[in-house]
């Protein structure tokens, strides 16, 4: 009898924990983050070779943190990340209940992704990024009572960019810190045809070599960001013009060489919204997420979204 009632109780524990097992077999970790995961009610249909899956926009959240910050920034840069990303899923959403993972332009990591990524240092990560979800769960930026465009960069050039009238929370901030960053001085040097094909590429203009080694900066914002570029006939973007050349930020100087033009450029990504570098350096000194939040973008309200 009591034979028959241990195996009754093996085989009852054996299918509470089959999902676990599954997880355990295809993955070598055990995987409890949805599960532990708030629920949102909103989910996000993700697919893969095994099918489609829909994932609580929470649970979404984690893996899409997971994919743009480093997993060793401190705790409370993570937290703030996730805040980010949450507004972000949230905004993009709006009235809908489920909505395809190819709708957002954010990066999402599963499982798989994370332990490729993280390796040794997968099962510290994680459980970092999933207390970083759950104990922001909900929690999103508002701006006058709408959701924000929870702009963010990898490192600014010293300053974060004003982003216009038409987002007065993204104003430029001291972000001196980020100087620090390995790699937040970028040099490249370009042979007149590189450039021609560069910039040609971008709306077909036909540059002579000559053209090209006369490219100017137009003007700058008052961040150091470069805004407008003239090369040949045509103005561009300061965006455009790193994004053309393959340049980490707009915050480049340009100067000739005997082969070519050089560029050093400065900082990491577009430059708007909260450093991902000087929020870190802000959690290491005991700043948690809501006042890095706070201090990259002005006059905003951190509140649960309902």
């Amino acid at each position: 009898m009591k034979r028959n009632l241990a195996m009754a109780a093996g085989g009852i524990l054996l299918l509470l924990l089959f999902p676990y097992i599954v997880t355990l077999f295809m993955t070598g970790t055990f995987v409890r983050e949805q599960e532990e995961q708030a629920e949102s009610g909103k989910r996000i249909r993700v697919e893969d070779e095994f099918g489609v899956t829909e994932i609580d926009l929470e649970a979404y959240a984690v893996g899409a943190a997971a994919s743009q910050i480093p997993g060793d920034y401190e705790e409370e840069a993570v937290k703030a990340q996730m805040i980010i990303v949450r507004t972000y899923l949230y905004k993009t959403m709006g009235d809908a209940d489920v909505m395809d993972s190819q709708a957002f332009s954010c990066g999402y990591w599963d499982t798989a992704d994370r332990e490729e990524a993280w390796g040794e240092q997968f099962a510290e990560y994680q459980e970092k990024f999933s207390r970083a979800g759950q104990e922001t769960a909900g929690q999103v930026l508002f701006y006058e009572g709408q959701l924000i465009d929870a702009m963010f960069h990898r490192a600014s050039a010293g300053m974060t960019r004003a982003a216009g009238e038409e987002f007065p929370y993204l104003a430029s901030t001291d972000s001196n810190q980020d100087v620090d960053m390995d790699g937040y001085v970028t040099i490249r040097e370009f042979r007149p045809s590189e450039l021609v094909s560069a910039i040609g590429a971008l709306r077909g203009q036909s540059l002579t070599e000559e053209e090209a080694m006369n490219i100017q900066i137009v003007s700058r914002d008052e961040a150091g960001y470069v805004q407008t570029v003239m090369a040949g006939t045509e103005e561009y973007s300061g965006d455009e013009t790193a994004a053309a050349l393959g340049l980490p930020s707009p915050a480049f100087s340009v100067s000739r060489t005997e082969t070519g033009l050089k560029f050093v450029d400065k900082g990491s990504g577009h430059g708007y919204g909260l450093s991902q570098w000087g929020a870190n350096k802000l959690a290491a000194e005991g700043q948690d997420a809501a006042a890095i939040l706070s201090y990259y973008y002005k006059n905003i309200t951190i509140a649960f979204f309902e």
